[in-house]
């Protein structure tokens, strides 16, 4: 009997482990990935680049009258490789008037994840 409650008790020490090192182990996984930049701070932090418009569709969603469209674009940074990513922005009538496939845009993205990008002009 004695020896059975000596083995439970391993088993459970054993666990108590395991679980322990999951724990730190998420703990760690969540404090190494970078912060998300909101779009205020992409704006006023971001890095700074030029984008081809690839697509460009509105969502049928206004805000403040305002269309919000989903537009893909290759964006083409200073440094590094060339990627394609795609938003959806509320923008103004006169800057969704401009946006056409092969349109040139100057956008702003977070370097940190550089699929999260702002448009802030047509070029």
């Amino acid at each position: 009997m004695e020896l059975i409650t000596i083995q439970i008790v391993g088993l459970l020490e054993g666990a108590a482990i395991v679980l322990m090192i999951l724990a730190a182990w998420r703990l760690v996984l969540v404090l190494a990935r970078p912060r998300k930049m909101s779009i205020q701070e992409i704006e006023k932090n971001g890095t700074l680049a030029e984008a081809i418009v690839l697509d460009v569709n509105e969502t049928g969603m206004f805000i403040d009258d305002l269309p919000q469209v989903k537009l893909q674009m290759q964006v083409l940074p200073e440094k590094g490789r060339n990627f394609v990513a795609e938003v959806k922005q509320v923008l103004p009538n006169s800057l969704k008037s401009l946006l056409r496939l092969g349109s040139k845009i100057l956008v702003k993205y977070d370097p940190g994840n550089p699929r999260d990008v702002v448009v802030l002009r047509a070029l």
